[in-house]
């Protein structure tokens, strides 16, 4: 399979998570809110602080219950997850790669969290979504955990680093209502 085909064939597949997400139609249970905060709040009663820290709370809690340790918080994988959620949604598109061919490791790279490191592991989980039950951070740490794939990635115990980054809004143009969440995880050796 070409570059181009495997390309196409992930913005798919991301494409249809992302459908997958919107269109559900249980809604999560949502969290308690003396365990995660706000987890449970709709992108629009919440401030990004609360958002990104409940994220950031319900990962750790998924993490703890399956015997991994905690992830800490890094600022330059919050940078690189921030603009890459703003991107999307400016940009109108649903996709690790950034409109103008950016991949997750060269907008890490950029913000300087991988400089003089002899070895290095990142990850990457994206989505969007609107509401309490879809765009809230318990329903999008419930979509990750749902998806093989992202719950590899947020159960990795060779990922040590964190950042989350949300834009309101979606590349759908749901407005206010929704969020756009990018989780960029790391190690460096």
């Amino acid at each position: 399979m070409t570059q181009q085909a495997r390309h196409r064939r992930s913005a798919w597949l991301t494409l249809g998570l992302a459908a997958a997400l919107l269109c559900s139609v249980a809604a999560p249970a949502p969290a308690s809110p003396s365990a995660c905060g706000t987890a449970s709040h709709a992108p629009r009663v919440a401030t990004d602080h609360e958002l990104r820290t409940s994220v950031l709370c319900l990962v750790n809690r998924a993490r703890k219950r399956h015997g991994v340790h905690r992830l800490s918080f890094n600022v330059a994988l919050r940078r690189s997850a921030t603009r890459h959620s703003w991107s999307m949604v400016r940009s109108r598109s649903f996709s690790h790669y950034g409109p103008r061919g950016s991949t997750m490791l060269t907008r890490i790279a950029r913000t300087g969290y991988l400089s003089r490191v002899a070895s290095y592991r990142v990850a990457e989980n994206i989505a969007a979504g609107a509401g309490p039950g879809h765009g809230s951070p318990s329903g999008i740490v419930r979509s990750w955990m749902h998806s093989p794939p992202h719950r590899r990635n947020i159960l990795d115990s060779r990922l040590h680093d964190f950042g989350v980054g949300v834009a309101r809004g979606d590349p759908f143009g749901s407005g206010a209502r929704a969020a756009t969440y990018t989780l960029d995880l790391g190690a460096r050796g």
